[in-house]
């Protein structure tokens, strides 16, 4: 499947901001750019944002950590989850003690 591409004009201003990121071309480092900021909106998911940025999952994901940009977005309803988890996982080492003793 073949590539669409356009092109963007930015003014000479953004030049020094874009030569200090890394990547072997600015196309690559703007590339990035927006996949890392894209995901930080909340537009596109983690994987989508790699595959955006041209790179393994790993890899952006090790990008993010150098930024100390959150990757994983951990809620409220992951915490409840948890503690329930616990919660059942003590009450069945409670019973299986109960029952060896």
């Amino acid at each position: 499947m073949a590539r669409e591409y356009f092109q963007v004009n930015l003014p000479n201003s953004f030049l020094p901001f874009i030569n200090h990121k890394k990547g072997s071309s600015i196309d690559t480092k703007v590339r990035v750019s927006l996949a890392i900021g894209m995901f930080a909106e909340k537009q596109v998911t983690l994987a989508r944002a790699a595959d955006l940025a041209g790179m393994s999952l790993a890899d952006f994901i090790d990008l993010l950590k150098s930024k100390n940009l959150p990757w994983m977005e951990y809620t409220e309803e992951h915490l409840s989850e948890d503690r329930q988890a616990i919660a059942e996982l003590i009450s069945s080492e409670n019973g299986q003690h109960e029952k060896n003793n």
